[in-house]
């Protein structure tokens, strides 16, 4: 439970060997690079630049996620189960088959059968576009196309308003237009589709007259009869649409490439990954200048691979990295019980090189703090049976089965707190066991949580005092923190035992407050005003221990709901067979929802706690993360080296 220490590095070599360097530092992994920059006055250095090889990469990148892509979308309502399980590689087995897969073949006949389906596609919506217009006019049974043409009368066809229909029917008798026909064939959206027929004597005032109740002109688009014309038109679509689902089967073929275009795509990031790095370097017209930080126990395995890479053709100058540096990246290195509560730091805040790893104090408490909000055994045995049989039945990424197993010491700190309180599903079972009833022991969940959050906060203001005495400042010890336990602590024994010793040592504390909070301010006044400021801060020292009623709050919130649930099902469940089927469906939909709200809230609330109230009495944070030069992906994990 600690930050790797680290070995800083300053390395010069040829420019020509550039390449085979970063071969060699990626395949060792452990290095992180400064990213060096020029001078103004420089003239003799440049920055290395990798512009158009990154551009190539990165189009390479974009092909292989579009592949990727297309064929999880073709085949997302296939019933069989994808390949899509988790490959644990070696970078040396990454590159060799990312290397030879012959990626720009399959590509190239992927996009052109997508291309091709999108034609089909267009060819088919225009064929639906086509029979949308001519439906409503399938029942003609003659050539209207000859009809247009004809001398011998006049004819339109087109739409008119519904309401509009039967006031032009009487209009064209009161005009005496005898020579004319208007007849509705279909209506759609309130139109009615109508041929119009006059004599060519007529025809002028017919015109006219259409014009004046909103007749819009539509021409049938078709050479043939209109019905024919239709079912010529549907065979088309019945073939377009036999073609698209042959080409959908061509591209769910594709998924047997999946793995290996998964295994590619990881070649293709690492290989960026590499190439990017050496824009941190800068060069001369022959030499590159590198500087970065190693782990200090891969220092010579460092300098052996150089050694072997590079010859003796390279100056390398490595020493301990300064406890001050803040460019000194940050690795934790924890026991696997602890580790997965390093998200939970690096959340907030990686430490620096000058702090202390905070993850195995944060764990405990975390876990206290989630455990107790959520407080159901129901709940947690769910949580326990659900991520072991996640992480069982499926392979995930690295960094996701970090999470889980976080969420798996959350599951069984519910279940503890579960059995403490005696709920199991918010009491729809009436069990043995359970010494405080979350329904009516309200007061003593009050006092659990005030004495949960005074033993958190004292804890947090130790460690304080702990890195003082590693650091060598035992007036820091004295003054910022023995200073505060004496006004804390006495307040709050003052107000617990109303002893007069409590109120000496309270007084007391506050003024080694006052008087030495502001030590390193040479004036008198100053270092009073700033003891004051700090002084004041005691106020806050109540808002902390007022935010640790919420691990109270919120216990209630989901044990009140759950409770209700239950009720709701109770009485449904005495109504008969369809009130304890609706019952039973209520409480599995109701309680998996509040289950959800619980495990949210705690997560989300205990973060608080720990970043807020704790965090502050020790903690500063602003760490930089270790980068290495090998990337997992959410399908493959790479095997570092000495990793098994």
């Amino acid at each position: 439970m600690a930050i790797v220490k680290m070995d800083k590095f300053n390395l010069l070599s040829f420019d020509s060997d550039r390449q085979s360097l970063l071969n060699s530092l990626q395949a060792f992994n452990y290095v992180h690079f400064n990213d060096l920059v020029k001078e103004n006055d420089e003239n003799y250095i440049s920055e290395v630049r990798e512009t158009q090889r990154l551009a190539e990469i990165d189009e390479s990148l974009n092909k292989v996620n579009y592949a990727i892509d297309v064929i999880k979308d073709y085949t997302k309502d296939l019933p069989e189960e994808l390949n899509d399980k988790v490959s644990d590689l070696s970078l040396e087995e990454v590159n060799r088959r990312g290397s030879n897969f012959t990626f720009d073949l399959i590509y190239e006949k992927l996009r052109n059968l997508v291309t091709k389906r999108e034609k089909l596609v267009q060819n088919r919506d225009s064929l639906n576009q086509k029979q949308s217009e001519l439906s409503p006019w399938q029942d003609i049974d003659v050539n209207m196309d000859k009809l247009y043409r004809s001398d011998r009368f006049f004819m339109e066809t087109g739409t008119i308003s519904s309401r509009f229909y039967e006031d032009l029917q009487k209009a064209l008798v009161e005009r005496n237009l005898d020579g004319t026909l208007v007849y509705k064939l279909s209506e759609r959206d309130g139109n009615y589709y109508v041929v119009a027929l006059s004599t060519n004597k007529e025809a002028e005032n017919f015109s006219e007259i259409l014009r004046e109740f909103g007749f819009s002109r539509a021409k049938i688009a078709a050479d043939s009869e209109v019905n024919n014309y239709l079912t010529d038109l549907s065979g088309q679509e019945d073939q377009i649409n036999k073609e698209i689902q042959a080409v959908d089967n061509e591209i769910i073929d594709f998924k047997k490439y999946l793995e290996d275009l998964y295994i590619y795509q990881a070649y293709i990031i690492n290989c960026r990954k590499k190439e990017a790095s050496s824009e941190n370097f800068l060069k001369t017209r022959q030499m590159n200048i590198i500087e970065g930080y190693v782990p200090s126990d891969k220092s010579e395995e460092f300098k052996a691979d150089l050694n072997q890479i590079l010859g003796d053709k390279y100056i390398l100058d490595v020493i301990p990295a300064q406890k001050d540096d803040p460019n000194v990246p940050i690795i934790l290195k924890n026991n696997k019980l602890v580790e997965p509560y390093e998200n939970v730091v690096e959340t907030y805040a990686l430490p620096k090189y000058s702090e202390l790893d905070p993850t195995g104090i944060i764990a405990p408490f975390y876990t206290i703090f989630t455990g107790f909000m959520i407080g159901d055994l129901g709940y947690g045995l769910l949580g326990v049976i659900a991520i072991l049989l996640a992480l069982k039945l499926k392979d995930f990424p690295k960094s996701t089965q970090k999470t889980l197993k976080l969420f798996l010491g959350i599951s069984l700190s519910a279940c503890v707190f579960g059995f403490i309180f005696g709920s199991v599903f918010g009491g729809i079972i009436d069990v043995p066991f359970g010494w405080i009833d979350t329904t009516t022991d309200i007061n003593q969940l009050i006092l659990i949580s005030l004495i949960i959050g005074g033993f958190s906060l004292f804890f947090a203001l130790g460690v304080k005092g702990y890195m003082a005495i590693r650091d060598g400042h035992f007036d820091g010890v004295i003054f910022d923190v023995l200073s505060w336990y004496m006004a804390v602590g006495g307040a709050i024994a003052l107000v617990i035992t109303k002893n007069p010793i409590a109120k000496y040592i309270m007084i007391a504390g506050m003024v080694m407050i006052l008087l030495f909070a502001g030590r390193a301010i040479k004036s008198w006044p100053g270092r009073i005003a700033s003891g004051a400021y700090e002084l004041y801060g005691i106020t806050s020292w109540i808002g902390d221990f007022v935010s640790f009623l919420r691990l109270m709050a919120l216990v209630l919130s989901g044990g009140f709901v759950a409770y209700s649930v239950n009720l709701i099902v109770e009485m449904m469940a005495g109504s008969g067979i369809g009130g304890l089927i609706g019952g039973i469906i209520i409480f599995i939909v109701f309680q998996l929802f509040n289950m959800f709200l619980s495990y949210l809230s705690a997560y989300v609330h205990s973060l608080r706690l720990i970043y807020v109230e704790m965090f502050n009495k020790f903690y500063e944070g602003g760490g930089i993360k270790f980068r290495e030069m090998v990337e997992d992906t959410n399908f493959v994990n790479i095997i570092r080296r000495g990793e098994k």
